[in-house]
């Protein structure tokens, strides 16, 4: 949102250089003295040079942003295991090459967005369609390039980033581009927590084999509530710690490395020893109801921040995360850390959770606390 805010902001402002310098041209043109058109010339240069960077910056990261969400949302409906660490480091900071980013946008909309409803997933594949149109037109360009006296072919274009065969002084061949994909990359967070619930929903797809077999996962079958991270170790697990039975199965399960089989008192429940398992330790599959992770929340975390309990007779939930984001606003108020620190990060997760509990979405609500607790181990 920041760097699309920027973009926009340059868009403009060379915009506006430009037709000064349009319009100084226009009334000097039969005058023998022209240092005024000079002037705002030598203005407009570093201002179209700006927005070329700041394009060609936005660019790269929006484009690597629609392939890693791709990627999750995939792997989510797929029922993979998630990325490691390094892999989305890599995902997130490397601009995707043509053939990756047609790759991503050949997946189907009904296949990524099973969690929404045929309207909505009729909207995706007609805006899937349109991207993969300008990514054509973006291949055309590339394709029509002069290299070494020959043009590139079909595969050698596969391989290409835009912002490395761009040539200055022309238009960027991401020009056409970058508004839908910037569009595609807000969008992708909401669809993946939209997906939780279906995970797995497309098991057709041949697994690797560093990935789970889904159907021998304890939950296998189950509805997914939520995901969450309760432990900060990259480790991957070998190990399973599983949540009371009422009967459908684990009510929770746990994912703990060697080091933490003994660990979080707070998440009581027998380890079995599971080396398959390709996910990181302290990630947590969640299979209870909204009304018992909200409680979950408020018992591992939310209370000890704020002092908020539930439970007070007409206190809802709304009214909960409402005062539990007044504590922690006037908490960041006091503090002397920065917008950057995990207590902001954590105050903005909140306000999102308050938000959806206000509009009456409590499951929602859960998604931007998962994430919260998360930060919250920081504090």
């Amino acid at each position: 949102m920041d760097l699309e805010q920027e973009w926009e902001a340059a868009r403009v402002q060379a915009g506006r250089a430009m037709t000064r310098l349009e319009v100084a041209e226009g009334y000097t043109a039969d005058r023998e003295f022209r240092y005024h058109v000079a002037a705002v010339d030598a203005a407009c240069e570093p201002a179209a040079q700006y927005e070329r960077r700041i394009s060609e910056i936005t660019w790269r990261y929006a484009s690597a942003s629609v392939l890693l969400g791709i990627t999750v949302l995939d792997r989510l409906v797929s029922g993979r295991p998630p990325l490691n660490r390094s892999v989305v480091k890599q995902l997130a900071s490397t601009e995707p090459t043509l053939g990756q980013l047609r790759e991503a946008f050949s997946i189907p909309s009904s296949r990524l967005r099973a969690a929404r409803d045929a309207k909505e997933q009729q909207y995706g594949e007609e805006q899937r369609e349109l991207l993969l149109a300008g990514l054509e037109g973006a291949y055309y360009n590339v394709m029509h390039q002069e290299v070494d006296g020959r043009r590139r072919s079909r595969e050698e274009a596969d391989g290409c980033r835009l912002t490395v065969v761009s040539e200055e002084g022309m238009d960027p061949f991401w020009d056409h581009l970058l508004q839908p994909v910037l569009h595609l990359a807000e969008s992708l967070p909401y669809e993946i927590s939209c997906s939780l619930p279906y995970l797995g929903a497309y098991r057709h797809v041949v697994p690797r084999e560093s990935d789970a077999p889904v159907g021998h996962r304890p939950g296998a079958g189950r509805e997914v509530t939520g995901l969450r991270t309760v432990l900060e170790c990259s480790t991957s697990a070998t190990a399973l710690r599983q949540g009371p039975d009422a009967g459908a199965g684990p009510a929770w399960i746990l994912h703990l490395c060697p080091a933490h089989t003994e660990g979080l008192a707070s998440w009581p429940g027998a380890c079995t020893d599971a080396p398959e398992l390709a996910l990181e330790c302290g990630t947590v599959i969640e299979y209870r109801t909204t009304e018992q992770l909200l409680q979950s929340h408020a018992d591992l975390w939310l209370t000890r921040l704020t002092g908020l309990r539930p439970g007070i007779p007409e206190r809802t939930w709304a009214d909960l995360l409402e005062q539990a984001h007044q504590v922690l606003s006037a908490r960041l108020e006091g503090s002397d850390t920065g917008e950057d620190s995990p207590l902001a990060s954590v105050v903005t997760m909140v306000d999102m959770a308050r938000w959806n509990a206000t509009e009456g979405n409590l499951q929602q609500a859960t998604v931007p606390l998962s994430y919260a607790e998360t930060l919250a181990l920081r504090l």
